[in-house]
């Protein structure tokens, strides 16, 4: 039976069915709903919006209050609102860093890149086409930088799954270009590709999904009518260089090998947001 490290290696994506519970994903999810309540407040009280729809569910709300304000483009990913000790857990979750432990050893540092996403229904923003990570993220293509991709809603077909190219990562990193009408720079070449070699993943809350970064993977439309939430965070091994990458000053140490702790508290990582330039640069 192949194992997950062989599947990674041969893959560049590795999808851990059931890896967290509700239980650990709803501290988040409460950090979320409450920076939605707080908003809808804000919007209703300045006579904005006509209602604060608290009685609609997780995956509706927030959708309904930009809609309700013209807003549906206002908001590509959340930073700044969801700082938070339950963010932080959930980045050291033990959960978390045993599968990447599997894939990089025991020595794992937290890179500081983080998003909270609320994919909304028939937006284009997130409709990301080809990519590579590393494309982004200059001078990384030369080490491995993990992606941790988690759905806080059941993720199908209809509501904008993620797609990937299982081996494409082996390619090394292409060429990427501007052109009109694309947020993100995109590839020169794009990616030889039939329908039979791409894999779309249709997932369950509570899955996981581990990717490399130069595997290449887009996002689909969300065509249904609620929000596909998910968060997503970036590791490396320790000593990983991060050539000065923006989220830097609040990069930290996951796990230590030596006793499979991880060594940084929520208060250290709070005092290096504190001090961090780019805390308030994103919403």
């Amino acid at each position: 039976m192949e194992t997950n490290l062989e599947k990674f290696t041969e893959q560049g994506y590795l999808v851990v069915e059931s890896a967290l519970s509700e239980a650990d994903l709803a501290p988040l999810i409460g950090v979320i709903s409450e920076a939605v309540d707080k908003r809808a407040a804000e919007l209703y009280n300045e006579g904005v919006i006509p209602d604060t729809y608290e009685a609609m569910s997780f995956d509706r709300r927030w959708h309904a209050i930009l809609k309700a304000c013209g807003r549906e483009n206002e908001v590509f990913g959340w930073h700044t609102l969801v700082f938070s000790e339950a963010l932080f857990d959930l980045i050291t979750h033990p959960k978390v860093l045993d599968v990447l432990e599997v894939l990089i050893g025991g020595d794992i540092q937290f890179n500081g890149d983080f998003w909270v996403r609320p994919k909304l229904p028939n937006e284009k923003l997130t409709t990301l086409p080809w990519h590579q990570d590393s494309a982004y993220m200059p001078q990384t293509e030369n080490d491995t930088h993990l992606t941790v991709w988690l759905p806080l809603v059941d993720v199908k077909v209809e509501n904008g799954p993620l797609q990937f190219l299982p081996g494409s990562h082996k390619l090394g990193l292409q060429t990427y270009h501007r052109v009109p009408g694309e947020t993100f720079a995109v590839p020169v070449l794009p990616p030889d590709s039939s329908d039979a070699d791409i894999e779309t993943l249709e997932m369950k809350k509570g899955d996981l999904l581990v990717f490399n970064n130069l595997v290449f993977h887009r996002s689909l439309v969300n065509h249904s009518d609620i929000i596909r939430w998910s968060t997503d965070f970036r590791f490396s091994r320790t000593g990983t260089s991060l050539n000065g990458l923006w989220h830097e000053t609040i990069a930290c140490l996951a796990r230590e090998q030596a006793n499979r702790h991880c060594p940084t508290s929520w208060q250290t990582w709070r005092a290096q947001w504190n001090a961090s330039p780019h805390k308030d640069r994103f919403v």
